[in-house]
């Protein structure tokens, strides 16, 4: 009446292919969550980046421009401190973009040992010796001299010029400052910009 080995057949090839089937699940399962693993990294790394991006900012205070003895604007003394939620800063680190009238932009990377001569940095306010060029804290203050007859790009700033400042920090934050040199320089003197 039933013949039982054809049926038997019949269970061990769609036991052969459930098998089959859950093997090949399982293998789009592993790369699945492999691939899900390789994207959360990315999109964790690219969120770190954009976060330093926009938060790791350098905060320009009073920029003081000072003359010396030539009737021009040769050295910028630029105040510089820490952004509100930003992590440590290292000035050393940090490019200068500055643009007049009678000089193309000029980027001056603010690293010490290849500009020696262009940039200078003196600590003002709660900073420890030991720290060197890193604003740690929201009240660390920082001045950061920049000679402008130093620099090949750019000449010495005359009146009524108009001055643009960009303080760049490593993560890549931007701080944009305009300034406005005064009508009449005289020798020897200092103005606030």
């Amino acid at each position: 009446m039933f013949e039982t080995e054809s049926r038997g057949q019949v269970g061990i090839g769609t036991l052969i292919v459930f098998i089959a089937m859950v093997l090949v699940a399982a293998i789009a399962a592993g790369v699945l969550i492999n691939t899900a693993g390789l994207l959360q990294a990315q999109a964790q790394q690219t969120g770190e980046e954009t976060t330093a991006e926009v938060s790791d900012v350098i905060q320009v205070g009073e920029v003081v421009g000072y003359s010396n003895g030539t009737g021009v604007i040769n050295e910028l003394n630029a105040s510089l401190g820490l952004a509100s939620g930003s992590d440590p800063i290292n000035v050393s680190q940090v490019s200068y973009t500055v643009s007049s009238p009678t000089g193309s932009a000029t980027v001056i990377n603010g690293d010490n040992t290849s500009n020696s001569n262009v940039i200078t940095h003196y600590q003002i306010q709660g900073m420890e010796p030991s720290d060197g060029s890193v604003l740690k804290d929201q009240e660390d203050l920082l001045i950061s001299q920049i000679d402008l007859n130093a620099s090949n790009n750019i000449q010495g700033l005359t009146e009524s010029e108009t001055v643009k400042l960009i303080v760049q920090a490593p993560a890549g934050g931007q701080t944009y400052k305009e300034l406005k040199t005064p009508r009449n320089i005289e020798d020897n003197s200092s103005y606030i910009l």
